[in-house]
């Protein structure tokens, strides 16, 4: 089936390019066939034109005509003038000269005068040369008249076989035609194979795409260098990136459903070993039991927060554009955030600096950006290990506002810089795990930056400790 459409192609771009050629080709032949008999032509007229020259010179010197006429004769014999007639007649119209047997007759055998030979008579001394029918055969034939009127010399040449074959056209020309057909047939050929083979590839290639079954050696150099060829690699190329993003998907949504599994079976196990303490014990004291069931009852509160922030991470990321926005003033935000953190005592070891302009005027979520906020204090709290946690205004741009939210700790190793906002990754397991981190602020952070319109990234300060820079939009 594919290889019907690759033969319809084919002589689709095959026939027009060898109607072209052949026409072409055509029109240059038939130009060259026409400007080459014009030019023998015209040589034989310019020839019988001198033979005309050269009576009326030899009349105008004294020479004798006669003689001149068996002179151009003998001049003449055995060249493609030889079938020439030459007769020259005074102003009596009585011949003076002529060769005997090929005589210019004025008139016929009735005695009536040839009306055409009439003509060339009282035309004058600048009769050009004319075809003509004379003596049953078709001729060129001139006129001349001498400067006194008393000389009209007339020269004929039929179209013999000498003159025919000076005439016609060398034969080669069309074996040269014959060579440039074929010549034009192959390069047809070839020329449309060679662009059928790369649409070929492109075609074969977007179907082993379309079907999934492009084998995974395949190189790109096999593809023409030409601009089918690039549309080919680039093709390949995004494919290749298709596929490289649907198995890192792949892995990401694994390894998030065993971080999740992971995450509640924690929580779950310490409860159920808890209560089945207590229920499997009856001889338990009650000061005992009373410590497992608190217990218990943190774990249940770690597993419902953990639920509920993956519930807040999935919302966000898949209606995050459904959030509802409002007018908010960032800067009374800020200052009650500072009032909470101080009075909730939730980073009771370091200082926290507030600077945002009175006027700051944002659009967002008062809820989602107190949360996003708060994480960011609490993860500072608990894993930076400084002293000092600022929340300052940067700049407006390009109808953003740009904040800047930095600690004075220790930082991270830069390899973990770019996984900070994935889902479940903690840079330290161990002392995340003990603090009751899950990895799931800092991605909680993101997307709910994101959702509201902004970005944010995050970067080691050089003098130490963790900088976020994030944007929200601004509000008109």
């Amino acid at each position: 089936m594919k290889r019907n459409h690759i033969l319809r192609l084919h002589w689709k771009l095959f026939f027009p390019f060898v109607g072209i050629s052949w026409l072409i080709i055509g029109i240059t032949i038939i130009y060259f066939v026409r400007h080459e008999e014009q030019r023998q032509k015209t040589n034989l007229e310019n020839r019988l034109l001198n033979v005309n020259y050269t009576v009326i010179d030899a009349y105008e010197h004294g020479v004798d005509l006669q003689k001149t006429v068996d002179f151009i004769r003998l001049f003449t014999a055995k060249t493609t003038l030889d079938p020439l007639h030459v007769t020259v007649y005074n102003d009596n119209r009585n011949m003076v000269a002529d060769n005997a047997e090929a005589t210019i007759l004025l008139y016929d055998d009735d005695g009536n005068i040839n009306p055409e030979l009439e003509k060339l008579w009282n035309s004058g001394g600048h009769a050009k040369v004319s075809n003509m029918s004379y003596d049953n055969r078709k001729c060129m034939i001139n006129s001349m008249t001498s400067s006194d009127g008393r000389i009209h010399s007339f020269a004929a040449l039929p179209y013999d076989d000498e003159v025919l074959t000076f005439l016609r056209i060398d034969p080669m020309i069309w074996v040269v035609v014959i060579i440039l057909g074929v010549l034009s047939l192959l390069l047809a050929y070839l020329g449309s194979r060679t662009i059928c083979r790369n649409v070929y590839a492109l075609q074969d290639l977007a179907q082993a795409i379309s079907t999934d079954s492009l084998p995974d050696n395949i190189d790109p150099g096999q593809f023409s260098k030409d601009e089918l060829g690039e549309v080919s690699r680039n093709l390949l190329t995004l494919y290749r990136d298709k596929i490289r993003a649907e198995h890192e998907k792949m892995y990401h949504e694994r390894q998030i459903g065993l971080n999740i599994s992971h995450e509640l079976n924690t929580p779950v196990g310490i409860v159920k070993g808890y209560l089945d303490t207590v229920l499997g014990d009856n001889g338990i004291p009650h000061t005992q039991k009373q410590k497992f069931l608190l217990r218990a009852q943190q774990n249940i509160d770690r597993l419902a927060n953990l639920v509920g922030d993956m519930t807040t991470v999935m919302r966000l990321q898949e209606n995050g554009a459904g959030i509802e926005r409002r007018e908010i003033n960032f800067h009374d935000l800020a200052v009650m955030l500072a009032q909470d953190v101080k009075q909730g005592h939730i980073a009771d070891n370091m200082t926290f600096i507030c600077d945002i302009p009175y006027d700051c005027r944002v659009l967002g979520h008062e809820s989602l950006l107190n949360n996003a906020l708060l994480n960011l204090i609490y993860n500072a709290a608990q894993h930076s290990g400084g002293t000092e946690i600022s929340l300052i205004w940067l700049r407006k741009e390009n109808g953003m506002h740009v904040f800047s939210f930095a600690d004075n700790g220790k930082g991270v190793k830069e390899e973990d810089l770019p996984r900070l906002f994935d889902l479940f990754y903690r840079v330290d397991n161990g002392r995340s795990r003990k603090n009751g981190g899950a990895g799931l602020g800092m991605p909680l952070i993101k997307r709910i930056i994101v959702a509201l319109g902004g970005n944010i990234t995050v970067e080691n300060v050089p003098t130490g400790g963790l900088r976020f820079t994030f944007s929200l939009p601004t509000a008109k």
